[in-house]
């Protein structure tokens, strides 16, 4: 685990059971990583304080890349792979996981912004790459979920910030390899803007529309990256790299 302090990645405590592929909700001091592959595919939640990691309540179906957003008291883990693509959503309430209403298209890797009553969901592998967006809607853990404005690019696994009504969703796996395409949502439909630096899938993200970092992935060419670019609104500059370079991050 890497914590970024606003100028440098610090390495900081370990998960509990090694893993990749999961999904996560939360901020650099209360956060949530959940399902993914530990080494096969697991329904394992840890929930991290700050200082370090601690398992608490599973989720009820064991996924690969599902997509998460929210905070470590309210939660939401969407789609991922079962096997096979999955339309499955949880609700996270602090404690447990409970299953709530399914989305309209399955998908694994799908870039996530938002909160538990208010989330946005962008593409995924459905298996093959998709534009479909949807966007979450929500009181406590009963929701719904919408169709939203399509992604100019088709793509899965890329990263993502911001909110449900002001979004990125930047990089990503693509047909035939790795995308540097930016896109901001509006809330109705998604413009292209400044690509990344270096096209990147697998990658992560965090952050606001005018102020985002996407850090790790891989390269079209499967070089695993420690690089890291900051979104000043405008465009993406490169700053100081992980300590240590990773993929299929979520």
């Amino acid at each position: 685990t890497e914590q970024w302090n606003g100028t440098n990645w610090t390495e900081v405590s370990d998960l509990n059971t090694a893993g990749d592929d999961g999904g996560s909700a939360g901020i650099t001091t209360s956060a949530l990583y959940f399902g993914g592959r530990r080494p096969g595919i697991v329904a394992i939640t840890e929930q991290w304080n700050g200082t370090s990691w601690f398992t608490v309540n599973s989720m009820n179906t064991a996924s690969r890349k599902p997509t998460g957003f929210g905070t470590t008291s309210s939660a939401i883990a969407a789609g991922g792979n079962t096997p096979p693509q999955s339309t499955k959503t949880e609700s996270w309430n602090g404690s447990q996981w409970t299953e709530t209403n399914n989305m309209n298209t399955p998908r694994w890797g799908a870039a996530p912004s938002g909160t538990a009553t208010a989330g946005l969901v962008a593409g995924g592998g459905t298996p093959t790459d998709t534009v479909a967006t949807e966007e979450w809607n929500a009181n406590i853990s009963v929701g719904a979920w919408v169709t939203g404005g399509n992604l100019n690019t088709a793509r899965g696994r890329a990263g993502d910030a911001g909110t449900r009504s002001s979004a990125l969703v930047f990089g990503g796996e693509t047909v035939p390899g790795a995308t540097a395409a930016t896109e901001h949502y509006n809330g109705t439909a998604w413009a292209e803007v400044n690509d990344l630096n270096t096209g990147t899938r697998q990658l992560a993200g965090t952050g606001t529309t005018s102020a985002a970092l996407a850090f790790g992935g891989e390269t079209a060419s499967a070089a695993v990256e420690d690089k890291t670019e900051l979104w000043n609104g405008y465009v993406w500059t490169e700053v100081n790299d992980m300590n240590t370079a990773r993929r299929e991050l979520q």
